[in-house]
């Protein structure tokens, strides 16, 4: 047995009394705390003389463990509880701490029962007072789902947008969710709690988060307690983990300009310090508040200038530093954070800062610094230039390679301390070289100073998966095609004089037979003479096509370049299982079996999931992605060229567009500076690696990098991201003589940011278009680029008003309530979209067209569509929309006119690579790595790639029921017939546009002056739109300009409708049927008429399902 022996406490003392002291515990990520045992005097010392008592002689008194002496050490008594910070409480031996319930606690007012979980939630220590009804949990919602890992919940997964409210609040511990478990429930349950839609709303941190529904103690089994802000998850009730130091908490201050850092802080704060450690290794304390070294802000306010360059900012709290310039970019290059401390110099908030506008006052603000900058690999008649912006970087070395990877070199790059730009001025040698940077810098995601390996953001040339940059000369001769220099480029007259045909490089030719089997999917598939594509693009050019749309086809971050790596539907089902072991088909095919081959035999009937499958496993190693994922945006993406590692991308891509060029076609190029793939120290990180935290948005509060885009959304609103911008386009246009650019999220911009790009390329390209997407995003106190935004600019934005007034179906369908005001939309979508052109609607009434959605000021800025890449195809739509009943020729009709509506609306004509070949996609409504079975586009017309499998589940599987009531009908599938045929009807439509400009007019005040509708009212039929479009007269006062030649005037019937339709119009007289529609392959539209009659009025007469 063992005994605790208490005596007197011995020391000796020279000059000073002994010192007593605590350790207190160490918090821990293991499950018990270990305490050391507290050991109580029995006699209390003055001193270290012991009073009257002499040392050693005092009587002791025994105790068994774990017993202690009294007080008065007369007896043994049970030792207090020793002292355990929270989550932890004593043991039963009181000697050591473990994770338990603590007995002191209330219980909670929900126990689960058996097939039941509950999950608490406490903002007590951030917000709430936990009453009944504490708005303090408003908005807070909780997702979960169920997985292979954890499959606990009996109900379905939740919506991401539309979580779990929840189910009351505890006094004490917070807000609760009663989760119903099914049977059979594993170990633990996913959730996440979160408000909004964004990665900034998620609590604790961030993160997925699994409940442990196995519990030792069976009191609180499923039953699992978070805290706000703490990234734990505890399986007993907790309150509380007791003081804790202030948080440094994300990056909610804003350095300004060289002396202004804005910061809203509570009451409470009586004083703001700034403080920064170059050693990156600041952090809080009860006791101390921050360390590292520290000056004292003074409260300010902004001058109208320093507010009018972040309006967004402008009502923050402004605090101000006396430091110099120097010093200000000094602690720039530090881990730098302010702290809020109280009347008694205790620290009460802290929070990191974002340092974008200082970096944009310091460093761009001169009429030579850094935005004046040339940047990348600099060729001169002298050498070669490496030059690299890293202006928060305390040191950059440039690393050269060999052609094996291996380093050969590490040059000292020098800083030019007035732009940040660091240089290394080298001779030719460098040529042709591989390179990396070598960069020293604070990087604010790992809180740390690292060295980091970085590609050049202004790479032109890259190594395979764009490892290594390469020093490269774009004026290079061998860099170019036979004749590039000299080739002749198509021009058009005006903007609206385009008609632009999207395609992705490598749907163009990968499954094509007629294409030699080494290009197919890559470039140099559209120089080859007599190929399926080749021939189709050329027809469609014959008939008017001038814009031939390129997807994204800059460096690629999600698709691996290397064949060694990849997958594709020409190898077996052998090479895919080397790759992907786990796939389906290694246990279920040869394999020796090409899995193209594997494709076909898959029945869709009772093998619907097939294919699907079968797509999914290929997805992480096939080569097929949209190409929204931009890695490197100055070099061409590899996986389309003969070779990823040289220098063929280069040529290959300048030989696709002088290819189109020849054929007649103007190139756009698809262009993605609103996102990266990557920031951070990620693998697929450049920009974030080169300036941390500048290149790209985040939240003003939180300093959450934003992702509303899709992925880490860029900051145009940064000078230096606006010049990284203009100078890849002004590089894709001079160096590769790409006439439009396409913008993916334009409305992440700033209006003014897109109209400087438009005039810089213009200042090299006059005629360069630019359009891209102008949808409106979350306001951040800018004035987006957007649709109304850009309205008079001519850059044109995506029409949607059109697209759903079409895609929506209900102009073809008779029953619908939405028929007639679909059709106002329509009319309205015909006129360009204008704001201000005056229709007499169908509710009787005469609008401005802005009271429809109209807001363009000029037909250049509409883009009229009804598919692009994004969501199903229009032939997939209208099987969702159009009546179940019609027969499978009404469909085709419907498709035509559905395509054919944007070919006679002013504006400019948008349409997806194959929409004029009834192309489908399976009923897959988002294809951007559904590889090349889902995207195939068939140029010899015997199929439209309908009903080949289910599509993928991610984001079609909710459908999959609804697709399945009409997927496998006869009535659905078209022939090879039905698509020659919509192919001939679309490209006679095309003609006819070209062949007038009253279809192309050029200004508002034209279209206003010339169009009209005479079909209109209260009492106009449905299914019929009637327009009118006039040429030149002169009468009397009224004089208009002769366009056509041809033409005095031109009526445009569209019947959208199951019978033919007629209407009598006012003064038409001397009308005829076009004459590629006399000679139509259509035989119902050789049928349309105009009877004149003799009171000089006439009669035109319409088709079912036609335009004419």
């Amino acid at each position: 047995m063992k005994n605790i022996t208490l005596g007197l406490l011995k020391c000796v003392s020279f000059a000073k009394p002994c010192e007593m002291t605590q350790e207190n515990s160490m918090f821990t990520n293991t499950r018990v705390w270990r305490a050391a045992l507290l050991l109580v005097g029995a006699i209390m010392l003055a001193g270290c003389g012991g009073s009257d008592v002499e040392s050693g002689t005092n009587t002791l008194l025994t105790c068994e463990v774990p017993n202690v002496p009294n007080d008065s050490g007369t007896a043994c008594v049970p030792p207090p509880p020793i002292q355990c910070e929270a989550p932890t409480v004593p043991n039963e031996t009181n000697d050591a701490c473990v994770v338990g319930a603590d007995p002191a606690l209330p219980d909670p007012v929900f126990t689960p029962s058996e097939n039941q979980a509950v999950l608490y939630y406490n903002r007590a220590a951030v917000d709430a007072d936990n009453s009944s009804n504490d708005p303090a949990y408003e908005g807070w919602r909780l997702h979960t789902w169920n997985n292979d890992t954890c499959d606990a919940y009996a109900d379905a997964d939740t919506d991401w947008a539309n979580g779990r409210t929840h189910t009351g609040i505890d006094p004490n511990y917070g807000a609760y969710w009663i989760l119903e478990l099914k049977e059979g429930y594993g170990d633990c349950h996913n959730f996440i709690i979160h408000q909004g839609t964004d990665d900034a709303g998620k609590e604790m941190g961030g993160g997925d988060f699994q409940a442990s529904l196995v519990q030792d103690d069976d009191t609180f089994v499923r039953m699992n307690f978070t805290l706000s802000g703490e990234p734990t998850l505890f399986e007993y009730p907790i309150m509380s983990l007791g003081p804790q130091p202030v948080d440094i908490d994300g990056f909610a201050a804003h350095w300004l300009d060289a002396n202004t850092i804005l910061w809203n802080v509570p009451d409470t704060v009586a004083e703001v310090k700034l403080h920064y450690s170059a050693q990156a290794d600041l952090e809080s304390s009860l006791e101390e508040g921050i360390n590292g070294t520290a000056v004292t802000l003074m409260s300010s306010s902004l001058t109208e200038a320093q507010a009018s360059r972040v309006p967004h900012l402008s009502s923050m709290q402004a605090w101000e530093g006396d430091w110099s310039v120097e010093d200000a970019k000094t602690v720039l290059t530090t881990q730098a954070v302010v702290g809020g401390y109280d009347a008694d110099g205790t620290l009460v908030v802290a929070t990191g800062i974002q340092l974008a506008n200082a970096i944009d006052a310091l460093y761009t603000q001169g009429e030579d610094d850094a935005d004046e900058a040339q940047l990348g690999g600099i060729y001169t008649d002298s050498g070669i230039t490496a030059a690299l912006w890293a202006p928060t970087a305390t040191n950059v070395d440039l690393l050269l390679y060999s052609e094996n990877k291996t380093l050969n070199q590490r040059i000292e790059m020098l800083r030019d301390d007035v732009s940040g730009v660091w240089r290394y001025e080298g001779d030719m040698s460098l040529d042709r070289q591989l390179y990396r940077y070598e960069v020293t810098v604070y990087h604010p995601i790992t809180e740390t100073i690292e060295t980091l390996l970085v590609t050049d953001p202004y790479s032109v040339s890259l190594s395979t998966n764009g490892r290594f940059s390469r020093f490269v000369n774009l004026a290079d001769e061998d860099l170019k095609p036979d004749g590039w220099d000299t080739h002749d480029i198509p021009t058009v007259d005006h903007f609206e004089d385009a008609v632009i045909y999207e395609g992705h490089v490598r749907d163009f030719s990968v499954r094509d037979m007629s294409t030699s089997p080494e290009n197919r999917g890559k470039y140099l598939a559209f120089t080859e003479q007599g190929t399926a594509p080749v021939e189709h693009l050329k027809k469609l050019v014959e008939a008017g096509l001038t814009y031939f749309h390129v997807l994204p086809a800059n460096d690629i971050a999600t698709v691996d370049e290397d064949p060694a790596n990849t997958i594709d539907l020409y190898d077996t089902v052998g090479d895919l299982c080397r790759l992907n072991s786990e796939a389906a088909v290694c246990e279920e095919e040869s394999e020796d079996a090409l899995i193209i081959d594997v494709y076909n035999a898959y029945d869709p009937l009772s093998q619907a999931g097939k294919a699907q499958q079968l797509t999914h496993d290929l997805q992480a190693i096939d080569t097929f992605n949209w190409g929204y994922d931009p890695h490197h945006f100055n070099a061409p993406e590899g996986s389309y060229a003969s070779s990823a590692e040289g220098v063929e991308r280069i040529i290959e891509m300048r030989a696709m567009i002088q290819a189109l060029h020849e054929m007649g076609l103007r190139v756009a190029l698809d262009v993605v500076y609103n996102h990266t793939n990557a920031s951070g120290v990620f693998s697929k990180s450049v920009l974030d690696k080169a300036v941390p935290g500048y290149y790209h948005r985040y939240e003003v509060d939180t300093g959450a990098i934003v992702r509303e885009t899709c992925c880490d959304d860029t900051e145009p609103r940064n000078v230096m991201m606006e010049k990284f911008m203009e100078d890849s386009l002004l590089m894709w246009a001079e160096h590769y003589k790409y006439d439009s650019f396409r913008f993916d999220i334009m409305s992440q911009a700033t209006k003014e940011t897109m109209v400087r790009l438009r005039d810089a390329v213009h200042a090299i390209d006059e005629d360069n278009y630019f359009y891209g997407e102008g949808w409106t995003k979350i306001d951040r106190g800018y004035e987006q680029a957007s649709q109304l935004n850009m309205a008079g600019t001519e850059i044109g934005t995506y029409n949607d008003r059109i697209r759903e007034a079409i895609r929506q179906g209900n102009i073809f369908n008779p029953d619908s309530d939405a028929l007639l005001s679909d059709q106002d939309r329509v009319k309205m979508s015909m006129i360009g979209t204008l704001k201000d052109y005056v229709l007499e609607t169908s509710a009787g009434t005469a609008v401005a067209t802005s009271n429809l959605g109209g807001y363009a000021e000029d037909p250049a800025d509409i883009i009229n569509y009804v598919s692009k890449h994004d969501n199903e195809t229009l032939w997939d739509q209208l099987n969702y929309t159009l009546p179940q009943t019609i027969t499978l020729e009404e469909r085709v009709r419907a498709q035509n006119v559905a395509m054919g509506i944007n070919l006679v609306s002013q504006g400019i004509p948008f349409l997806q690579m194959g929409g004029d070949m009834l192309r489908s996609k399976s009923m897959d409504r988002n294809t951007y790595d559904s590889g090349d079975w889902f995207n195939y586009v068939d140029f010899t017309y015997e199929t439209n790639n309908w009903n080949v499998g289910l599509p993928l589940a991610q984001d079609n599987e909710s459908r999959w029921e609804e697709m399945g009531e009409f997927i496998y009908s006869p009535d659905r599938a078209a022939s090879m017939a039905d698509i020659m045929f919509a192919s001939d009807v679309f490209a006679e439509l095309l003609s006819i546009r070209m062949s007038s400009p009253l279809f192309r007019l050029t200004t508002a005040d034209d279209i206003i002056d010339r169009v009209g509708f005479h079909n209109i009212g209260a009492s106009q039929q449905q299914g019929l739109i009637a327009m009118s479009i006039d040429d030149g007269v002169t009468d009397g006062d009224e004089s208009r300009t002769d366009l056509d030649m041809m033409n005095d005037a031109i009526m445009v019937l569209v019947n959208t409708g199951y019978e033919e339709k007629s209407i009598a119009v006012n003064t038409a007289t001397g009308f005829s049927l076009h004459v590629t529609q006399m000679n139509s392959v259509d035989a119902a539209v050789r049928g349309a008429s105009f009877t004149e009659g003799e009171d000089g009025n006439g009669i035109f007469t319409v088709p079912a399902l036609t335009i004419a």
